[in-house]
């Protein structure tokens, strides 16, 4: 938790604002963390592919992954889907 920032700030302005600090968030080289379409893609942040289909039900069993950024995002989506459930059960 960060304290001191404004609620409308976007996420990716506070984990790079963080980062930037001697004493923030530090993301370990061989780990990384889930973004969403607000942050940019970099070493430590994976984010979805942007213009490519996203969402679950967008990629269902008759309209199955055919690129490898759809795959890449239907990973990215299932993913967040347990991390979001995960948080939500604790």
């Amino acid at each position: 938790m960060l304290a001191g920032w404004e609620g409308s700030v976007h996420d990716a302005n506070i984990l790079a604002g963080s980062m930037d600090q001697p004493d923030g968030i530090n993301i370990f080289d061989d780990k990384f963390y889930l973004g969403d379409f607000g942050y940019t893609c970099q070493p430590s942040v994976v984010a979805p592919f942007r213009k490519t289909r996203y969402y679950l039900n967008d990629l269902s069993s008759k309209n199955y992954p055919r690129t490898t950024h759809d795959f890449l995002n239907l990973s990215h989506s299932s993913l967040r889907v347990m991390v979001d459930t995960t948080f939500g059960s604790l």
